[in-house]
């Protein structure tokens, strides 16, 4: 049973003052879960792509920029040390 409960803000449409609430997942997942197979899927797509465009919008962590910046100083060092997209494609579906 997945039962979390998180603060929400939220704000009042009428007097659009900031207020906190508590929700409650269970309620959720007990509908989702009455959904038939087709609109599961298509929610959880709908949300995945929600979060998606979300996470695209967050800062880069420190080590993420540590990890970008070490490769692109290797690639600006070996320029040439390259693979082709069809050859590392091929590859990779030959070790599938």
């Amino acid at each position: 049973m997945i039962a979390s409960v998180s603060p929400v803000l939220a704000v009042d449409s009428e007097t659009g003052r900031a207020y906190r609430y508590t929700m409650s997942a269970e309620p959720i997942i007990e509908t989702f879960r009455k959904l038939p197979s087709a609109e599961k899927i298509r929610l959880v797509q709908q949300l995945w792509d929600e979060i998606a465009e979300e996470a695209s919008h967050l800062p880069l962590t420190q080590s993420q920029r540590r990890l970008l910046d070490e490769r692109i100083d290797e690639h600006e060092a070996n320029p040439n040390d390259v693979e082709l997209w069809e050859d590392a494609r091929a590859d990779i579906l030959r070790k599938l």
